[in-house]
């Protein structure tokens, strides 16, 4: 299925919210990351000279496009569930913030937009919690029913403003321990003790 449009959701899991000093709100807050930022290379290249950040979250395939969706009905748009990184130029992101500008370009670099192989929605399976390891040692760790906002509530708000497509993913935020990486990381992005993925870290320079 051809990728149209990629959203995100920010601060839906109050842990990272309160890392990040931020306050967890009261309604969802979308960004977008752009379609050239889709990856599932095992390689992720880091872009020269910047600092990159990965915070981890179970991405949602929509196969239903449509307006107005009901949280009742939410999941029959949904074809699958996968494990992704939000790749996140951190120090780029707080300037933006500072001077209250859009953070787009802090999201959107080649590669920013991790994906692991989609698999068909079974909630049984993705109740459990998942998880990512750098270098062996666990750094972020969550569960959908952390969510502040679940994925049939974000898919509800979200379609009730604009309308969704067959293949929007929607990135459904990230639990805490977000931090850099380096090059010759070595990461594991795995849901309850099956490993979804392995992604090797290089800088753009070597």
């Amino acid at each position: 299925m051809k990728i149209t449009n990629i959203y995100a959701v920010g601060r839906n899991y109050a842990a990272h919210a309160q890392e990040m000093g931020n306050k967890v709100l009261k309604e969802p807050i979308f960004f977008q990351k752009s379609s050239a930022s889709l990856s599932d290379d095992s390689v992720i290249t880091l872009p020269r000279g910047r600092e990159i950040h990965h915070e981890l979250e179970i991405v949602t395939s929509i196969g239903k496009g449509g307006n107005n969706i009901q949280v009742d009905d939410a999941w029959t748009h949904v074809d699958g569930l996968c494990l992704g990184l939000d790749l996140t130029d951190r120090p780029l992101q707080h300037k933006f913030k500072e001077g209250r500008l859009p953070w787009f370009l802090a999201k959107s670099f080649p590669g920013s937009a991790v994906i692991t192989q989609f698999d068909p929605l079974d909630l049984n399976v993705w109740s459990r919690d998942f998880w990512l390891t750098i270098n062996d040692m666990e750094v972020q760790r969550g569960n959908m029913d952390q969510m502040v906002f679940d994925i049939p509530a974000l898919i509800a708000y979200l379609s009730a403003r604009l309308p969704l497509t067959a293949g929007d993913l929607i990135y459904t935020g990230t639990p805490s321990g977000v931090g850099p990486l380096e090059s010759g990381d070595e990461m594991i992005l795995g849901l309850g003790e099956e490993i979804k993925g392995k992604f090797r870290v290089k800088s753009a320079d070597k």
